[in-house]
């Protein structure tokens, strides 16, 4: 059903930043306390009926909790250090109910019911079957995180100082923001170093910084993954590479680049950029930087924003500030009373802003998309509070930035964070899991990608300066780097230090930071110690460069009778649950089988993360 802009009620959407804050003297308290009393069950699910029936009952019986779950996530950082028990606490409860409702008895049959169907009711079987093989059991899980938690803290840097065996490479850098970070520090030290010998041994210590206290950690996290892996099917021969478009629907979920295949991507993407990266600083200085010339007020971008997502049939109606009041005090009476969405979805805010919230209802060309609250803060990003269900709920999500913008820099965030949540809230399946987790791995953050190059395009003041150009390439082969590192380490069967293997591989990783940055590096395997990426993406770690390079395929060879609004649509609304070959094969000119996509996307230039 779609709804017109006028005829909305302004009671359909329950939920306002606006709403509880001062309504609610602890609003924190009162969502902990809803979160520990939800029981989410299965045992209503009538197995006898459709199976459109039954994936629609089990929608509705379990989207309380994922509404939970990323109300949850939302909170994490408006909390305060006090108020972090309580959210433990909601999360433990979370991870039990979702127990309980993985080893549920009916949920074996509804997954069985659903394979044997047709999309999109094979795309949620597998959604689901995918959660329920992952699951580890408490003491793995808890093996993991604190093993993930424990690396991100040694990488922290709040307890480090500079220090020097080497009296000519001291630089004193006390009188320079004492109290910043050791990367601050250190980048610093990198830029006001004029010896290049002592750049390259402080920068290489740096890496080696957490290397005794995470080699264990590492291995540990790479066991338990390697078991996770082992539970899933194998990608290997469940269809050829050159397979039709109607390849089989357990691919959907699979990336399209194998294992071998990611390497070879990798290779594709390496550009010796002729720049170590202890010389980066010094490099930029020397490149010219051409000024910021766009708006230098947030709400003057925001507003060019806007209008250069018109044309993608996207609305932004404001909600005027009575109607704005007239919604908190609805939403207060449901929070109060404990009934309506606002009870069952934890819809409490934390803390009010410090400034006013603009709130904005986003329709896609006459369909409401959802509310969109908009306020100003140190720094951009995007919290998505609600992810759409179509015919379920509407989405919620906030964006925050900075009042001024004094470089392109800040406005790009700006706009990747409006992305982000544009991109969440648009989204047109009908199932929350694939609303939130995409139809596979390659294409779920495809929409987010195209978007934010889209909106580049339509502004001139963002197009990079050739200093920022060279930054970006920068990044791009220290993530292509770094994805090579995580590769041979998650891919060796042997230990990473053993010496039967530390030549060959010191070698190799040697050879691979040597292919990017044009320097020699002989402990180059001490930058897999160094990143959390390793620990927490894994083998994911270079799906930013891999969507990128699909995007720039997008951009420079889109079929002319597609329009920008046709690609919005296919990519990031994607109501048909169309796979990344479906959605590519749409959108660019042929050929467009598997393998010809992989081999135009290694082939189509350099990626920009």
């Amino acid at each position: 059903m779609w709804l017109m802009p006028k005829s909305i009620s302004v009671v359909i959407l329950t939920f306002s930043l606006l709403a509880t804050a001062q309504a609610v003297a602890n609003p924190l308290q009162l969502f902990v306390q809803q979160c520990l009393q939800y029981k989410p069950s299965l045992a209503s699910l009538d197995l006898k009926q459709t199976t459109p029936y039954q994936a629609l009952q089990f929608e509705q019986l379990t989207l309380g909790f994922n509404n939970f779950n990323d109300r949850l996530n939302y909170y994490r950082h408006l909390a305060t250090h006090r108020q972090r028990e309580g959210l433990l606490m909601c999360q433990l409860h979370l991870a039990d109910e979702l127990s309980a409702l993985l080893t549920a008895p009916q949920l074996s049959s509804f997954i069985a019911e659903l394979e044997d169907s047709h999309m999109p009711y094979s795309l949620l079987a597998n959604k689901v079957k995918a959660i329920t093989l992952a699951q580890l059991d408490i003491d793995t899980k808890s093996q993991l995180h604190n093993a993930q938690a424990t690396i991100r803290r040694n990488l922290s840097n709040s307890n480090l100082k500079l220090v020097f065996n080497n009296a000519q490479c001291q630089l004193d850098t006390t009188h320079d923001d004492t109290n910043s970070a050791f990367e601050i520090s250190l980048a610093k030290y990198l830029l006001l170093q004029t010896d290049e010998q002592c750049r390259k041994t402080t920068w290489q210590a740096y890496q080696a910084r957490a290397k005794s206290k995470n080699q264990q950690l590492l291995a540990t996290i790479k066991t338990i993954k390697q078991q996770i892996s082992a539970t899933e099917p194998s990608i290997g021969s469940a269809a050829p590479q050159s397979a039709p478009l109607q390849a089989t629907q357990s691919l959907l979920s699979k990336p399209l680049l194998t294992t071998e295949l990611l390497l070879s991507f990798l290779e594709s993407q390496t550009k010796n950029i002729n720049t170590a990266p202890w010389n980066i600083g010094k490099t930029l200085s020397q490149i010219e930087n051409t000024p910021y010339l766009g708006p230098k007020n947030s709400s003057d971008l925001f507003q060019q924003v806007i209008d250069a997502l018109t044309p993608l049939g996207l609305t932004f109606e404001a909600i005027p500030l009575q109607v704005q009041a007239d919604i908190s005090s609805t939403n207060e009476t449901n929070a109060s009373a404990g009934t309506g969405n606002s009870s069952s979805n934890g819809t409490s805010t934390v803390n009010k802003p410090s400034e006013p919230i603009t709130t904005y209802r986003l329709w896609h060309q006459q369909r409401l998309v959802g509310e969109l609250y908009i306020h100003t803060s140190k720094h951009s990003m995007a919290n998505i509070i609600r992810y759409p269900v179509i015919g379920q709920q509407f989405a919620q999500a906030s964006v925050v930035f900075p009042t001024n913008v004094s470089n392109r820099r800040q406005a790009m965030q700006l706009v990747k964070s409006l992305s982000e949540a544009i991109t969440a809230m648009t989204r047109g399946s009908q199932f929350y899991l694939v609303n939130k987790l995409g139809v596979s791995t390659d294409n779920y953050l495809l929409g987010y990608y195209w978007l934010s190059s889209h909106l580049q395009q339509q502004l001139a003041y963002l197009a990079p300066s050739a200093r920022e150009q060279f930054a970006e390439s920068y990044r791009q082969q220290l993530r292509v780097f770094r994805s090579k590192v995580a590769w041979y380490y998650l891919n060796s069967d042997q230990q990473w230090h053993a010496d039967n293997v530390k030549i060959q591989l010191d070698s190799v990783i040697n050879q691979a930071f040597q292919a990017s940055f044009n320097q020699q590096w002989p402990d180059a395997k001490n930058m897999a110690y160094s990143f959390n990426g390793i620990a927490n993406e894994g083998l994911d770690y270079y799906h930013p460069l891999w969507q990128q390079n699909l995007v720039n395929l997008i951009n420079t060879d889109t079929n002319a009778s597609i329009t920008n609004r046709q690609v919005f649509d296919i990519l990031v609304v994607n109501e048909d649950n169309l796979s990344l070959i479906q959605q590519m094969s749409i959108i660019l000119n042929p050929p467009t089988d598997p393998s010809s996509i992989i081999r135009r996307a290694f082939n189509v230039g350099n990626s920009k993360i």
